[in-house]
């Protein structure tokens, strides 16, 4: 290992401060804001320690972690905007190689920057990853050497980390990722701490299994989540205040349906008036839905998480669509 003393402290403190802003009372809008000011801007990212030769590194925009081990370094993901860059924050902290790449998910924002890694290392996914990889042909995302179903253990070096699948959530082959001993935790692109979710709840391909995904990520013995994105890592206390909004979200798409269902909203306002058919109402009538929502809702959430005037009324609108679509979300035990 050859970080010097100084560049430790430094990151050290990043970190200390990243979790104080997380942690302290203005924890939502103004802690994502202020996280940023960890970035050396000549560099374009940050790296820094969670603890026990477990990393974070960032760009601002995208997040992920390295493992450095006895036998040489496991990296998570690949983020393109990241790059280069990653290998560059991997060589500051270690001259170890690296050996291990895992894939969370197939997604290009996550992981199309691994072209770029030494040829020959183990990139280990999800059975579902490798069958994506497949039918896209795609250059950057080089195809999986290792496999798993449900769950997969990676014991290299003195370390370990835990892989495992629960179903589709953000996406139909997002896995978890687990560093028992750093009591760390990489789920991807289904809490943002500190922000409102991105628009569409991500672009969650299956809104229920994004609501029960949070049940499992309670379900383990985290300190630090790895979220892949935004500026700072998470924390439990992350992970409850947008179960508490995606809560809020479904009672009042629940009230917004009770108040004015369609046949109603046809009513006032009849198909053929202003040469709207039925099908081009029912637009307008989701955007009615959504407006109420999101009024309903922005006093509320505006001061807690940031980005709410950005991607409240998508994710109004997603909620609104799984209520016809997938069904209610499921929030026992939450």
């Amino acid at each position: 290992m050859r970080m010097q003393r100084r560049q430790f402290l430094r990151y050290a403190a990043g970190a200390i401060g990243a979790a104080m802003m997380c942690d302290g009372g203005q924890h939502g809008a103004f802690a994502a804001a202020g996280a940023d000011s960890t970035i050396d801007p000549a560099k374009g990212y940050a790296v820094q320690p969670i603890g026990d030769d477990l990393y974070w590194i960032t760009d601002g925009a995208y997040s992920t972690m390295f493992l450095v081990t006895a036998a040489g370094v496991i990296a998570c993901d690949a983020p393109p905007t990241l790059g280069a860059n990653y290998l560059k924050a991997i060589a500051e902290v270690t001259d170890r190689p690296v050996t291990h790449l895992i894939y969370s998910h197939e997604h290009v924002d996550h992981i199309a920057g691994a072209h770029l890694f030494p040829k020959g290392i183990t990139i280990i996914g999800h059975r579902r990853t490798a069958e994506l990889l497949v039918s896209r042909n795609d250059a950057r995302r080089p195809p999986l050497s290792v496999t798993f179903e449900d769950s997969y253990t990676l014991d290299h070096g003195g370390q370990r980390l835990d892989l495992a699948y629960k179903g589709a959530n953000h996406s139909v082959d997002s896995i978890f990722i687990f560093a028992p001993r750093q009591k760390a935790l990489m789920a991807v692109d289904i809490v943002y701490p500190g922000w409102m979710p991105y628009k569409n709840l991500g672009v969650a391909v299956d809104i229920p299994g994004f609501v029960a995904a949070h049940r499992q990520i309670l379900a383990y013995d985290f300190e630090t989540l790895v979220a892949g994105h935004v500026s700072r890592p998470g924390r439990r206390a992350d992970v409850t205040t947008q179960v508490e909004l995606l809560k809020d979200l479904a009672d009042a798409a629940g009230r917004a349906y009770a108040a004015l269902p369609f046949p109603a909203f046809l009513t006032q306002h009849p198909p053929g008036r202003d040469g709207k058919s039925a099908w081009d109402l029912h637009q307008d009538y989701e955007q009615v839905l959504v407006s109420r929502m999101a009024d309903e809702l922005r006093p509320r959430w505006r001061d807690r998480l940031a980005g709410t005037e950005t991607y409240l009324r998508d994710n109004c609108w997603a909620m609104l669509e799984t209520f016809v679509v997938q069904g209610k979300p499921d929030f026992s035990g939450l």
